[in-house]
């Protein structure tokens, strides 16, 4: 499962740290290419943040191409 500290007295917005920090965990090769993240209930449930944190953050790394949804599988890490 997938651990971060994120600091919600921040002046940097939750998913954005959430973001920041799985797309520095892909380029430095710690989630590999193919690797399946959590589920957004799931790290949302592991982080004790909201659900829709996790899927603004999931939905920009896709967006700019670090993750790909798969249909009823979840998302992946992309190649």
């Amino acid at each position: 499962m997938l651990t971060y500290h994120l600091d919600a007295q921040s002046g940097v917005p939750l998913y954005e740290q959430l973001y920041r920090a799985v797309r520095a965990d892909i380029m430095s090769g710690a989630l590999a290419g193919g690797t399946r993240l959590p589920s957004k209930r799931q790290l949302a449930a592991n982080l004790r943040i909201s659900q829709i944190t996790v899927e603004t953050a999931y939905g920009q790394l896709a967006a700019e191409g670090y993750i790909i949804s798969k249909a009823q599988s979840g998302y992946y890490v992309t190649d």
